[in-house]
This record gives C-alpha cells, structure tokens and sequence, in this order.
C-alpha cells in the first residue's frame, strides 16, 4: 500500500513449505504455519513464515506475486492494471470512471475496491499527480492532473 508516500515491497513467492517445528510439536489450538520462501523485486530471497489458513484463504500460490499488509499478513498483489482487471471481474466501467474524476477533484465518495471489499480513495496528491487506490491492498491507479 502507499502510505505516506512509500510502496510497499513486492515478492515472488518460489516455494512454499510446511512449517518446521523442530523437535517439539505444534502447541495445541495453535495454527498451522507455512513457511514461504520469497524473492523480492531486487532478486534477493528471504523466508518468511506466516498462517496456512491464510495462504488458502486469500489464494496465494507459488509463483503469485505478494506484500505483506498492515498487519504482516501476505496478499496477494494485482497486477496494477485496473482497467483490465475491473473489466474481468465485470465493473461497470462509466461508473468506475466517474468515482475516479471524483475523487480526483477532491470529493468524497462511497467507493468499494473490486478486488478486496476495501475503501477506495485518493491516497496523496504530488505535482501533477494523483494516487487512488484501496486501503486494503495493492491496488492503485496514478492520474495525471490536467
């Protein structure tokens, strides 16, 4: 996400494993872990290990492109084209650009991300630029003010 003007970090995820609790077992009630095994946007590798449940949950595969959230949770990152990714999931695109003109001229406006249910809104404003995107995931979309 854009907070405060810095991206996150994207990873490729190459493999993901079962997480290895040495010789002591999981506690009990306690929630199975994966262990990913990442390469970030500058070819360096890095593990990390996070819940199973969440990895299924949010559909991430090796091979998907991620970032970690707020919270150190993975999702998974989209692919930054919004109009080709709200024309798959069958946004009315006159009303996506229309929510987009407004709140690049300042209005608030009620704004569902299509993707993660999220709060859509403008994210910052710098020169000639404005930045809308979800407050939950990666998506963002970068205008041109005229």
């Amino acid at each position: 996400m854009l907070g405060g003007g810095k991206e996150e970090m994207i990873y490729t995820v190459i493999r993901i494993d079962e997480a290895d609790y040495g010789c002591e077992e999981r506690e009990a009630g306690a929630p199975t872990q994966a262990l990913l095994t990442l390469v970030d946007e500058k070819g360096v590798q890095s593990r990390q290990q996070v819940e199973d449940a969440l990895l299924y949950q949010r559909e991430i595969n090796e091979g998907d492109r991620i970032y970690f959230d707020a919270d150190g949770n993975p999702a998974k990152a989209a692919d930054g084209e919004w109009t080709k990714n709200c024309s798959s999931k069958n946004v009315d695109l006159a009303a996506f650009v229309n929510k987009m003109e407004a709140v690049k001229a300042g209005r608030k406006v009620e704004w569902k991300c299509p993707f993660c249910g999220g709060d859509v809104g403008m994210m910052e404003r710098e020169g000639g630029r404005t930045v809308i995107g979800c407050d939950s995931c990666d998506m963002r979309i970068r205008l041109e003010n005229h």
